[in-house]
């Protein structure tokens, strides 16, 4: 299965557990299947 097939909340949890790994946001946004703009939405709407 590709990430594509996967929900947000999947990504989102990936995307999680590699900055915990010390990964850059972009190279965890990536790897997660999410671009920047996206992850620093749902960063943003997570701070308020």
């Amino acid at each position: 299965m590709s990430i594509t097939h996967i929900k947000t909340n999947k990504k989102i949890e990936v995307l999680l557990r590699l900055l915990q790994n010390n990964e850059s946001l972009e190279d965890a946004s990536s790897k997660a299947g999410l671009n920047i703009e996206e992850t620093k939405s749902i960063i943003n709407n997570k701070k308020n």
